[in-house]
This record gives C-alpha cells, sequence and structure tokens, in this order.
C-alpha cells in the first residue's frame, strides 16, 4: 500500500510535471502564432523606443552526450537596437526532446542575453538584407524528470536579416551555446518574423527626373525656347541672353625680403590694372598681399598688410584711381603658393595679387 501511494505521489508529480511542460510550451507556440498573425495583417503604429519582436521557430541540434534527438522548438525574443549596428536581445525558447533510446523525454528551456552586431555594408535598397553576428551568455535547463540540470552558457553565432518592409522583416539564424559547467555544445538553428516596434521612416518617393534636351541647364518643362545650340548663354527659362564679353586682368607684384616698396618694373603691370579700372568705372578689387614663412607670424601679418597698402598707395597717387575702390587685405604667411623651404620659393610667395573679370555687353 505504501509503494501504491508512493508510486501515484511520483506518477502526479511527474504528469504535473510534464502537463507545466506542455502548458509552457502551449503558451509560447501560442504566442508565436499571435506574433505572426499579428505581423502579417496589422498595422504598426509608431513609437519612440526601438524595440523589435522576434518570433519564430528552431531546431535544437542536441550535444550527443545528452542522448536526445534533435527536436524543434518555438522561440521568442525582444531586441533592443542603441543604433543602426548595435543592438541588445533576450531570447527565450522551451520544448521537450526524446531521448534517443525512445525512453522519455527531456524538457530543454534556454534563455539567453547578448549583443547583436549588423555588418556596414547593406545588400538591396529599401528591402534591405543585413548580415549580423551573435554573441552573449545566458543559462539552458534541461529536465529529465527526476534529474533536472541548470547550466551556465557562453554563446555564438551568425545570422541574416532581410527586412521586407521599415517595420517587417524575416531572420535566420545559426547560434551555438556552449555549458561552461558539462562541456557540452547545442546548436540552435532558427527562423522567424521580426517585428519593430520603433518609429518608423516612410521610404523616400523616387522624384521623376527631368530632361534637358538642349542642354542649357533649363529643364525642358519650364524651357520656352528649346533646341538652343550648345554652350548659348540663356536666361532662367532657357531664352538666349544677349551676346556678353568677357574682360579680365591678374596682377601679380612680389616683393624683396621684409619690404614694400613697389619696384619699378611692376609699374607697367600696375598702369594696365589702373587703365582697366579706369575702363570700368563701378569695378572694385581686393588687393591681397602675402609673405613667405620667414619671421614671426604676427609680423608676417602686418607685413602683409604694409604691402597691400603700398600697391593701393601707388594707383591711388600716380593713376588716381579712387581708393574706395581699392580693398587691401593682408593674408601673411597663410596662404604661400610655393615651398618656403627655398629661396626661389619665398621669393614667390613675397607678393601682392589682384585678379578681376568683367562682363560686360558690346
Amino acid at each position: 500500500m505504501i509503494f501504491q501511494v508512493s508510486s501515484a505521489i511520483i506518477n502526479a508529480t511527474t504528469n504535473q510535471k510534464w502537463s507545466n511542460h506542455l502548458m509552457k510550451k502551449r503558451l509560447l507556440a501560442t504566442a508565436v502564432a499571435c506574433g505572426f498573425t499579428l505581423a502579417a495583417v496589422t498595422p504598426m503604429a509608431s513609437a519612440e523606443i526601438p524595440l523589435t519582436l522576434n518570433l519564430g521557430m528552431g531546431l535544437w541540434k542536441n550535444d550527443g552526450e545528452r542522448e536526445l534527438n534533435d527536436t524543434e522548438t518555438p522561440f521568442a525574443g525582444l531586441e533592443w537596437a542603441f543604433n543602426d549596428n548595435w543592438a541588445a536581445e533576450v531570447l527565450y525558447a522551451d520544448d521537450d526532446a526524446r531521448t534517443e533510446d525512445g525512453s522519455g523525454r527531456a524538457d530543454i528551456t534556454t534563455w539567453q542575453l547578448g549583443m547583436l552586431y549588423y555588418g556596414g555594408s547593406y545588400i538591396g535598397g529599401p528591402n534591405r538584407i543585413r548580415p549580423y553576428v551573435a554573441f552573449g551568455g545566458g543559462e539552458i535547463d534541461v529536465d529529465y524528470g527526476d534529474t533536472d540540470t541548470v547550466e551556465t552558457t557562453v554563446n555564438g553565432g551568425v545570422g541574416m536579416r532581410w527586412m521586407i518592409t521599415p517595420a517587417l522583416g524575416v531572420r535566420a539564424e545559426a547560434r551555438m551555446l556552449y555549458s561552461l559547467d558539462e562541456s557540452r555544445k547545442d546548436t540552435l538553428l532558427s527562423v522567424g518574423l521580426n517585428l519593430y516596434l520603433g518609429k518608423t521612416t516612410p521610404d523616400p518617393v523616387p522624384v521623376q527626373e527631368v530632361g534637358d534636351e538642349d542642354g542649357d541647364g533649363v529643364t525642358d518643362d519650364i524651357d520656352q525656347c528649346p533646341g538652343t545650340p550648345v554652350g548659348t548663354r540663356v536666361d532662367s527659362v532657357g531664352c538666349p541672353l544677349p551676346v556678353a564679353q568677357v574682360a579680365s586682368i591678374k596682377l601679380m607684384v612680389n616683393f624683396g625680403f621684409d619690404s614694400t616698396t613697389v619696384q619699378e618694373q611692376y609699374f607697367a603691370d600696375l598702369g594696365e590694372l589702373a587703365a582697366f579700372l579706369k575702363r570700368f568705372e563701378d569695378v572694385y578689387v581686393d588687393i591681397e598681399g602675402h609673405t613667405d614663412s620667414t619671421g614671426p607670424e604676427d609680423y608676417n601679418q602686418g607685413l602683409s598688410q604694409r604691402r597691400a597698402q603700398a600697391v593701393v598707395d601707388y594707383l591711388v597717387n600716380e593713376h588716381g584711381i579712387a581708393a574706395q575702390r581699392l580693398e587691401p587685405k593682408g593674408y601673411g604667411e597663410s596662404q604661400p603658393v610655393a615651398d618656403n623651404s627655398t629661396a626661389e620659393g619665398r621669393a614667390e610667395n613675397r607678393r601682392v595679387m589682384a585678379t578681376l573679370e568683367v562682363e560686360y555687353e558690346e
């Protein structure tokens, strides 16, 4: 009688344990099924939190020493994205597996906490295929009925995610769990859906390109004078402008070391600039002064300003150009045009420059 009662208690306990396990399995499977249905038919509401719900089915490839057959298992996971490359994930799976000799079953439950790193190169446009690596740690609980082992694990794996829409994706993954307690290696192969709960940005609407058949820089939709010859200057609606001429002049005056004296050899060039300014009386010009790198930077700044002023004074005093049309600007040693490590280069850098270009109509 005592034996019968003990057996009844053991059987009741075992039955209750498997009943609880089956209930957990049904609940997890129901959650996965509901998640698949929700992802398929329900539009996502935007949220600020960057969460992804991962649901699917996996296949346990158990370590041979466990003497368990491979078995399918539903899984659920929650992923928090830190940025476009890094995310943290918690993963849970629970199912039972038959022993290899068929004499019983074992309940396999695992939860894992880890990181996902998505590669920087993506394949495709809006439907991006994104490879990733996963790593982390957690626990695996293998319950053989009377024997229950809880093992600490580390894990690593690789996967691929295909974003069907900005909020819905499909994921395939292979991950190995290594038991630090029993030195067992179990592999979980999985596929599932990813439901992004965060805020998404709609894909940009493609902009239809408008052509420019005559190549004048004005698109065909606003071009009122189509077919203008190549190189013709046109206005904002593509019609030819009056033929214009361009006049330009460039001045270069070099100076001796630590000098602000305008040398006689540049008088003719300065006379040409003065004639140009008299021809185009509404033109203003910057007179730029420069030095080589010899000496303190502050001193060179002042020296460049004095050189520019010397050219301005010459144009005002010798050619009668209005001073307000000439702006002396010193740049010190900051804009060399040659190598300051050679005497020739330093001589080129001791300079005053002015460049003018005027467009006019005949």
